[in-house]
C-alpha cells in the first residue's frame, strides 16, 4: 500500500503547552480527559495518521 502524503496537511506543533494538547469529552456522566503527546522524529502528520487508522480497520473489516 502506497501512504498518501497530504501536501496541505499542517503537522501539529509538539513544542505547544500542555494546556494546547489537552481535550475533554463528556459522553453521558463520564468526561475523558485526554492529552495528546506528538513524537518528534515522525515521519507522520496527524491527518496521515488519521487516514491510516481509517484505512487499517476497513481493511480489517472486509478481511473478517
Amino acid at each position: 500500500m502506497t501512504e498518501y502524503q497530504n501536501p496541505d496537511a499542517v503537522s501539529p506543533k509538539p513544542d505547544l503547552p500542555v494546556a494546547a494538547r489537552r481535550l475533554s469529552c463528556k459522553i453521558g456522566s463520564t468526561t475523558y480527559d485526554v492529552t495528546i503527546h506528538f513524537s518528534k522524529t515522525s515521519k507522520e502528520n496527524m491527518n496521515d495518521k488519521i487516514l491510516r487508522l481509517v484505512r487499517n480497520d476497513l481493511q480489517r473489516r472486509l478481511t473478517e
